[in-house]
C-alpha cells in the first residue's frame, strides 16, 4: 500500500494517522524520560546526583543526564509504538 498517492502527491489518511500516533509515542517517551531524570536527580536515595555533582560542580552534568534520559526514553517509546502499530495492521 503506497504511503503517498502518486496522482495527487498527498499523504494517505492512514499515513497521517500513523505519523501522529508515532509523534504521540515520542512525546510520551520524552515526558517519561524527563520525569525519570527529575526523580533520580532530586532524590539522594539513588546516588546519581552526588555522582554527577562530583564530576562537574556547576551542575551541567545534570542537564546532560536529563537530556540523555529524555532522548533515550523517546527513541524507545517511538520504536515500541512503531512495533505496536505495525503489529495491529496484521
Amino acid at each position: 500500500m503506497p504511503i503517498q498517492d502518486p496522482r495527487t502527491r498527498r499523504l494517505s489518511p492512514k499515513a497521517v494517522t500513523r505519523t501522529l500516533a508515532l509523534a504521540g509515542h515520542a512525546m510520551m517517551g520524552v515526558a517519561l524520560g524527563l520525569g525519570f531524570a527529575l526523580l533520580t536527580t532530586r532524590s539522594d536515595a539513588y546516588g546519581i546526583r552526588p555522582a554527577l555533582m562530583a564530576l562537574d560542580p556547576t551542575g551541567f552534568r545534570l542537564t546532560d543526564f536529563a537530556v540523555t534520559c529524555a532522548l533515550a526514553f523517546g527513541v524507545v517509546a517511538t520504536l515500541t509504538g512503531l512495533a505496536l502499530t505495525l503489529g495491529e495492521e496484521k
